[in-house]
């Protein structure tokens, strides 16, 4: 289990790290847009620069929140429970979220199949749009797997506890 987790870390570390240095290019475009609006020119296709670096901020990122636990919970009754009791919680709650993401990220593996072979581009800066939707996937296998992950620790919680 140990060599799992590590193994999921890095890589939702790795993908974190993609969404850092997207948000500063997002942060940089923004900034070039304001300086040239100053000059009457300002640069072109800037939003759909920051839509699609966007995605990739939440989808590259969302793996990350999840392994360190970095999102809200409202554990307010699940907290006053066993710990055999949390772990048949996050068993149930972990499946479903495994389950749902798998089906997304399948999803969106096959729109962005769709996007390559029709060729579709952004309207103003040409961009094709089939990398992005493989990336946006990519981070929801990741997220996917940190929720595999969870189910697994639950599952090692509920063997053990029967000991």
């Amino acid at each position: 289990m140990n060599r799992l987790e590590k193994i999921i870390y890095t890589l939702a570390k790795k993908s974190s790290q993609f969404a850092q240095a997207a948000l500063v290019l997002v942060m940089l475009v923004i900034v070039a847009n304001i300086l040239m609006r100053a000059w009457w020119k300002p640069l072109p296709g800037s939003y759909e620069l920051v839509e699609i670096l966007g995605a990739v901020i939440l989808s590259m990122g969302a793996a990350y929140c999840a392994v360190t636990r970095g999102h809200v919970t409202v554990s307010l009754l699940v907290d006053r429970l066993s710990k055999r009791k949390q772990a048949v919680v996050d068993l149930l709650t972990g499946t479903v979220s495994f389950i749902f993401i798998s089906i997304i990220s399948w999803g969106m593996i096959k729109y962005g199949k769709m996007v390559f072979s029709r060729g579709l581009e952004t309207a103003s800066l040409s961009i094709p749009l089939y990398p992005f939707y493989f990336l946006l996937a990519a981070g929801l296998v990741m997220l996917a797997l940190t929720a595999m992950l969870e189910v697994f620790k639950a599952l090692n919680i509920l063997i053990r506890s029967k000991e």
